[in-house]
């Protein structure tokens, strides 16, 4: 894809601000972001192959209040992915693409369960 592609797509999300155009652009920005931790993840995790101080040290890196927000933001990352292409999948599969908009709000609310369980489980 190229540069020229994304300000194309861009305008067309500015130019129709509709719900269903927004969960398009949420669902590829958060595919990359989870793929890009994915390589992170493994990346910290094989400094377990360099000694116990070295995986120490990489894993203290994020046992901090920011990277506890990063793990927050993580796991609202993978859930409103997880939840909007199940919506896609529900949809082509069950030949509901008459009620995306319906399904759209149901997998927002589902986000929405998600997130609070999420704050819940971080502040008690």
């Amino acid at each position: 894809m190229d540069i020229q592609s994304l300000k194309e797509g861009f305008k067309d999300l500015v130019k129709n601000r509709n719900p269903g155009m927004i969960a398009f652009w949420v669902h590829r920005i958060t595919g990359v972001a989870v793929t890009i931790f994915l390589f992170m993840h493994i990346w910290t995790l094989s400094t377990v192959f360099r000694g116990k101080e070295a995986y120490d040290y990489a894993i203290s890196k994020l046992d901090t209040q920011a990277g506890y927000v990063f793990q927050y933001v993580l796991l609202l990352a993978v859930a409103l992915h997880m939840v909007n292409g199940i919506r896609i999948t529900v949809a082509d599969f069950c030949g509901l693409t008459r009620s995306q908009k319906k399904l759209l709000w149901i997998s927002f609310f589902v986000f929405v369960l998600i997130a609070a369980v999420g704050v819940a489980t971080v502040l008690l």
